[in-house]
């Protein structure tokens, strides 16, 4: 969970500090991420600001006035937006595993992945996206005999 006070719009940047769960019998539960890089920053190209008197305290994802959202809420939201918008069904986690794909398919460093997964070892990435990896691979052999075959053509 964000609050507005982990934006840093001049340079881009959330500040990744809880994580907000729902526990049978307690209710909400905000908790600060599992491993210490899952405490973390993230660029983000655009943010919107809204008019709302908001302080740095209140959730970005909130209820009116910025109150905690049931995880539950956000993901029935979702779902119901997704489908209203013809698109497939699809979980608000999922948007984490399709940056993670998107990211290395394009050549983002491993490294710079894991990190904004919060991710503790990129091994962990690594194992995660093997079969984004694979498809890497097929096209790295391919990057690799192209530059080779331009190579030999320089000497």
């Amino acid at each position: 969970m964000i609050k507005w006070k982990d934006i840093d719009f001049n340079k881009m940047r959330i500040f990744v500090q809880h994580s907000l769960y729902y526990f049978s019998g307690q209710g909400l539960v905000l908790q600060t991420p599992k491993t210490h890089s899952g405490k973390r920053n993230k660029k983000q190209a655009q943010l919107l600001k809204v008019g709302l008197k908001l302080i740095e305290d209140h959730f970005v994802v909130s209820a009116f006035g910025g109150e905690l959202v049931n995880p539950n809420t956000i993901h029935k939201q979702l779902l119901y937006d997704s489908k209203l918008a013809g698109m497939k069904r699809t979980r608000f986690h999922d948007s984490r595993h399709t940056h993670a794909t998107i990211m290395l398919e394009i050549g983002e460093n491993s490294k710079v992945v894991s990190e904004r997964l919060g991710h503790s070892n990129v091994s962990i990435t690594l194992d995660k996206y093997s079969h984004v990896t694979q498809n890497i691979q097929d096209s790295s052999a391919d990057n690799f005999s192209n530059a080779l075959g331009k190579k030999s053509l320089e000497q």
